[in-house]
């Protein structure tokens, strides 16, 4: 093996173990709290050593904001991907609804995320609210977008209705996250857009 290749092949190492961690340490936190995951319970999950651990993550709290911050940018990689589709400000609503329906469903990730959100720390608070407040900002602009192009109706109160639109996506997140991990989120969210869809529609 030539020296030119070593440093990339131990650069490679240190980027799977990375990630091997945030997978075993999403399993942890989606199993138990914050408060009460343990960094050798990481260790053993990831097949990582504790060493390895303090290597990649300087404390629990980094390792969860790792967490917070990969679910960030899976969740708005499925929306930018979604938004770049063809199809009307609705379309692309009830579409962006959906496909994170489904992101949730089978990412392990952010489905850890999503936990450790529901059971803030003061040492992950702003990372832990962040998703949720921009989601907020997320379903106001698609409904802006949909009354600009008169696919959702122009007379409507465009904050009042994406409270209503985020009301029923995060409710039925919380719901199958407590009902079955998240497995029948895409079922919910399919089985509500008709009505959604009759209450936006112009």
């Amino acid at each position: 093996m030539s020296a030119q290749r070593m440093p990339q092949l131990k650069q490679q190492r240190s980027i799977d173990t990375r990630e091997a961690i945030l997978s075993g340490a999403a399993r942890v936190f989606s199993r138990v709290t914050y408060a009460e995951a343990r960094y050798r319970d990481v260790a053993a999950e990831s097949g990582a050593s504790e060493g390895a651990l303090y290597f990649h993550f300087r404390s629990k709290a980094d390792l969860a904001k790792a967490i917070l911050s990969a679910q960030q940018e899976r969740m708005t990689a499925v929306l930018l991907d979604t938004e770049a589709e063809d199809g009307s400000g609705l379309e692309i609503l009830l579409r962006v609804m959906a496909n994170l329906g489904s992101l949730i469903a089978d990412d392990e990730i952010v489905q850890a995320g999503i936990q450790l959100a529901g059971q803030p720390s003061s040492e992950v608070t702003a990372e832990a609210s962040e998703p949720y407040l921009e989601w907020v900002r997320i379903a106001r602009s698609l409904v802006a977008r949909g009354v600009a192009d008169q696919s959702i109706r122009v007379d409507v109160d465009v904050d009042l209705y994406a409270e209503l639109f985020n009301t029923v996506f995060v409710g039925s997140q919380v719901l199958s996250g407590l009902e079955d991990h998240w497995t029948s989120l895409p079922r919910r969210i399919q089985r509500l857009t008709p009505a959604l869809e009759a209450i936006l529609a112009a």
